[in-house]
Parts: structure tokens; sequence; C-alpha cells
């Protein structure tokens, strides 16, 4: 029987750590001046309940400049999948620190086309991971509970999917997918950098 996949939702990662030959260097630079900016300024409050984000333009800095070249990079291989001949050329990052019971509520980017995290400081999945919940508006998961319980989880009855952070791993998503950040269970710092991408 022929089957056709309707309205699929992908996420694209790769890794930092791999691709770049002086990613020792530039996350050692990067974190420092992550850490300057938290000292000279109290951040910004979005979905973040507690720890600290930097305003969206960090690329302002020589630090973040390579790594934002090599996000326009990476998502430059998959502008196709929004159109034929589309190129991203446009954007912003900030940075995240989310110490203990720190998390990111549920949300959204507006008003860009792809968003994405790298991450530069984790050890483990105890602080805090990514996931991402079911785009369809009326998930598998809500519906059929009501008539019968399914005894384990396919693709497609999935209605959520994580991902457990790892240093130097970069994700990119479309930035109408839902999704957040698990708190922080342990005492150690766990330091990402965010991207919103646009075409103009």
């Amino acid at each position: 029987m022929h089957e056709t996949k309707l309205f699929y939702t992908p996420l694209w990662e790769d890794d930092l750590s791999v691709a770049m030959r002086d990613w020792v260097d530039h996350r050692e630079r990067m974190l420092s001046k992550i850490y300057e900016l938290e000292r000279a300024s109290k951040g910004v409050a979005k979905t973040n309940f507690g720890g600290w984000q930097s305003d969206d333009e960090i690329y302002v800095h020589p630090e973040f400049g390579w790594l934002m070249e090599h996000i326009l990079r990476l998502s430059n291989q998959v502008a196709a999948e929004y159109a034929p001949e589309f190129k991203f050329n446009n954007g912003h990052i900030w940075a995240n620190i989310n110490r203990r019971n720190n998390f990111n509520a549920v949300h959204t980017h507006p008003n860009s086309l792809l968003s994405g995290v790298a991450y530069l400081n984790v050890s483990s999945e105890d602080q805090g991971q990514i996931q991402f919940f079911d785009a369809r508006e009326g998930t598998p998961t809500n519906h059929w509970p009501c008539f019968f319980q399914l005894p384990g989880r396919t693709p497609l009855t999935d209605d959520t999917f994580s991902v457990k952070p790892t240093q130097g791993k970069i994700l990119f998503f479309p930035s109408w997918l839902k999704h957040w950040v698990t708190p922080n269970l342990t005492d150690e710092d766990r330091i990402s950098v965010s991207f919103n991408l646009r075409a103009t």
C-alpha cells in the first residue's frame, strides 16, 4: 500500500565540535564573553524562568561573528526546503545561562522562519533538554485515549520529542514549532546560544 507522509516537521542537527577545527578556542572565547555580558547587564526576561538571557544582538561582538557565519552557512543547506533558490541572509542570536531549577517555558519564535540552538556548556541531560511538541492542532494522544489506550508510542502517535543536549550540538527547526527547555537539575551552568533566521 502506498503511503504519503503529510505535513512533516523537520529537525536538523550538526556538531560544531567536529565541523570546526578551532572549536575549543572559539568555545572558550564565547563562554568568557557571555559571563562578561552577564556581569554588565541584568539581561532580558522572555521565556526564561530564572537564569540569564542576553539581548539578541550578540553578533556585534567578534567572539560570535564566526558562529553567525557558520549558522547562516548551515541554514542555507536546508533553505531549499522553504523555496527553490531561497537563501537565509539575516537573523539574530542571543546567549542563555540556565542554573539549577532554571527553565524556559513553552514558546515559539515569531517573526522568523528558522530557529535553533547551539550548546556551549553542558555535560548531562539533567541540565535540561529541549522538548518539541506535535504541531498538529488535534494530536492523536489528545483524542485517542478517549476510546482506547495505546500500548506504546510510534512516529504516528508521539506528541513530544526530546533532544539531549551535548556540547557542540547545533539544532535547526522551523520557528513555528512549539518547544520548551526542561529545568536544570544540577549545579553546573547550562550555556547555549539561540538564534532566529530570516531573509530580506
